[in-house]
């Protein structure tokens, strides 16, 4: 479920800073962080067994794509600000 919601706002992310021709090694950083975190997510809820502790190392992986996608957002809308 939560693929479906991190999806488009990562996609969003994307298209802005596609759109604003953002670069910069912490963009590409944040992006490879956010995909390992999403796969390490996906791994954990696919081959391991649900209990208590599984669900917090998922929510911790998720975590990290929600901080990723946060600074993502913010360094795209820094970026546009200072080039209106």
């Amino acid at each position: 479920m939560n693929c479906l919601e991190n999806l488009p706002v990562y996609a969003a992310i994307v298209l802005c800073a596609t759109a604003a021709e953002v670069t910069g090694a912490l963009l590409s950083g944040l992006s490879l962080a956010f995909l390992a975190a999403r796969l390490f997510q996906t791994t954990t809820h696919i081959f391991f067994e649900q209990t208590d502790r599984a669900a917090s190392v998922r929510f911790g992986f998720f975590f990290i794509q929600v901080v990723c996608m946060l600074i993502m957002a913010g360094r795209v809308a820094l970026f546009a600000a200072e080039h209106v």
